[in-house]
């Protein structure tokens, strides 16, 4: 690819990029749904043990939050990345920490997603064995710490979506210099391999 497709490439990801939003949503997707008259979980047929959750919000909504698990918005921040690394020169280390630090978020990421929904999975079994057990949920010390479990991991992920939106800004800068240097007739998009 010749150096002004590199740039309008890059220019185009940039665009992309920063319309993508930062949404502290706490993974509410995983909590479970609870019966408004009884307060108890809402129980789901298939699979067996499972509950109903909040769910997803809709794709369109996913696809612009760079902090959702599922979402397929941090695919342009690899694509930016990458592409910059090929027109890094002397900034190759740069590149490199922002593509681990990207790879290290997303896999963070997913994986706190699937704590978040173990913990309310529990959240659920404690409120469902205190009802039969005829106890207030309410004065339970095993709700009370599933719900600080819990309390925590939103404030984690919290952190990662903080963490992601830096990394998003730090992006578009490395963009915006390549940009810019090459305007100013600098050779700064000269590919890693020399050419």
């Amino acid at each position: 690819m010749e150096q002004q497709q590199l740039l309008q490439k890059l220019g185009d990801l940039r665009d992309q990029i920063v319309a993508l939003q930062i949404v502290k949503c706490r993974m509410a997707h995983e909590q479970v749904v609870c019966d408004p008259l009884s307060g108890l979980p809402v129980v789901r047929s298939f699979p067996e043990g499972s509950y109903r959750r909040v769910g997803l919000c809709n794709a369109e909504l996913r696809a612009n939050r760079l902090g959702c698990s599922h979402t397929s918005a941090r695919i342009p921040l690899d694509d930016a990345i990458n592409l910059l690394g090929t027109v890094a020169g002397e900034n190759r280390e740069s590149i490199a920490m922002l593509r681990s630090e990207a790879n290290g978020l997303n896999n963070e990421i997913h994986l706190l997603d699937h704590c978040k929904g173990d913990a309310e999975k529990r959240l659920a079994e404690i409120l469902e064995e205190a009802h039969r057990a005829g106890k207030s949920p309410e004065t339970d010390d095993k709700r009370k710490q599933a719900e600080q479990a819990i309390a925590g991991m939103e404030a984690q992920h919290d952190e990662f979506v903080e963490r992601i939106g830096l990394l998003r800004d730090r992006i578009v800068q490395e963009i915006d210099q390549r940009i810019h240097l090459n305007s100013e007739g600098i050779p700064s998009c000269q590919r890693s391999d020399g050419s």
